[in-house]
């Protein structure tokens, strides 16, 4: 029986809100002039290669590699390296035993007396940089709060001629702003040097990359030549991206989501065991299940029959681009991958790629495959992950 395409529709899971800075024109101490919001992932990539001369090798949402390594290449000259360096090599051995003083520090005892040897030491390193006693002196008081300040602060944005002022300098190194923006990557892609606008060409050819695989298989997925290349690729790791599947999807708590966890499992099993043709079967259907559940809690994205057409909810389903807020790239890829996986197929050539109507109506060496099963079951742990991340309302079947 043949399927209709416009039956099988996904629904968009709910995006992160976009985090913004907050307002750029907010005074800080020296009245500066509010700086341009880089919002978009080509943004972020064009920002890094103005600042260091050569292609961006990873832009993290929201760019929290690419612009430290561009402020870094941008304060790197000789005089800054010196005047850092000096700094922290003189700096050093009186913070090191000003902290050990206090770690032995008693209760019972002078803080004067126990703090005595320790700022000694600190006012000799300001000595020799010719600071002065008088400098030394002031600073005492508020040690443990410039230690505080200190700590794990990045000395480069601090010299002459940076892009940033010391006030932006302190927002940045201990900001809940970036953190913020930090949080809305998805774990699998945190703090690593992925080259986003890479990965939009392999969420395009059917491999999904949201949540699930690891950083690593993502760079070697990256480093591939073409598409088949990277469907052997997958194949190849694929005990790596069922256990990294399995982990992601054991975080999702949601009582709602628990019949299709239990699913999921059952697919990686399966993977596990070989089996990866009732794998990739199962997953479909879990992944339309989902969809399905999606598009039911929410009378907005239904026709005016109370269903759903997928020609009507595309419209709803932006796709990633090098143009895309940073804060809803996130939802915005997966939408990419339910994009490829529902593409209409209605007879030959089968698609060598995930496809959810092909595994249905295609079943074949073509379509059934390995990396095809993996593809699938990659998806739909990344929807129920991101389900349990936006807690999105669901109306399952029961």
């Amino acid at each position: 029986m043949p399927d209709d395409q416009h039956d099988h529709d996904p629904e968009v899971p709910a995006e992160p809100d976009g985090q913004r800075a907050p307002d750029a024109d907010q005074e800080n101490d020296e009245k500066e002039p509010p700086r341009r919001r880089r919002n978009t992932i080509r943004e972020l990539s064009e920002e890094f290669e103005k600042a260091t001369g050569r292609p961006a090798p990873g832009i993290a949402t929201p760019g929290v590699y690419a612009a430290t390594e561009a402020l870094r290449q941008v304060l790197d000259s000789p005089s800054q390296r010196l005047l850092r360096d000096s700094l922290a090599a003189r700096l050093s051995p009186g913070l090191t035993t000003f902290a050990s003083a206090l770690d032995d520090l008693g209760l019972d005892d002078s803080l004067a007396a126990r703090l005595s040897p320790s700022l000694t030491t600190f006012a000799s390193a300001l000595d020799d940089l010719g600071l002065g006693d008088s400098l030394a002196a002031r600073l005492s008081p508020s040690l443990t709060t410039f230690a505080s300040a200190l700590d794990n602060l990045d000395l480069r944005h601090l010299m002459p001629g940076g892009a940033l002022s010391r006030n932006e300098a302190f927002r940045l190194a201990g900001s809940t702003l970036w953190e913020r923006l930090q949080a809305v990557d998805p774990e699998n892609w945190r703090g690593e040097r992925l080259r986003r606008l890479d990965m939009l060409a392999v969420m395009e050819e059917g491999i999904p990359l949201v949540w699930t695989p690891s950083a690593d298989v993502i760079r070697e997925l990256l480093d591939a030549p073409d598409a088949p290349t990277r469907r052997k690729v997958l194949e190849r790791q694929a005990p790596a991206v069922v256990e990294d599947c399995r982990t992601v999807v054991t975080d999702v708590a949601r009582t709602d989501l628990a019949s299709e966890v239990g699913f999921l499992h059952d697919c990686l099993d399966s993977i596990g065991n070989g089996k990866y043709a009732a794998a990739q079967v199962l997953a479909s259907s879990v992944l339309d299940t989902i969809l399905r559940a999606i598009v039911r809690a929410d009378p907005r994205l239904q026709n005016n029959k109370g269903g759903f057409t997928f020609n009507i909810l595309a419209a709803q389903l932006p796709k990633a681009t090098p143009d895309t807020l940073v804060g809803q790239f996130r939802a915005y890829c997966i939408h990419t991958s339910i994009h490829k996986a529902y593409e209409q197929y209605f007879g030959p050539p089968v698609p060598e790629e995930y496809n959810r109507h092909a595994t249905t109506h295609a079943a074949g060496p073509t379509q059934i495959t390995l990396a095809n099963a993996l593809a699938a079951v990659m998806l739909a742990v990344g929807l129920v992950r991101e389900l349990e991340e936006t807690q999105r309302p669901l109306s399952p079947v029961g």
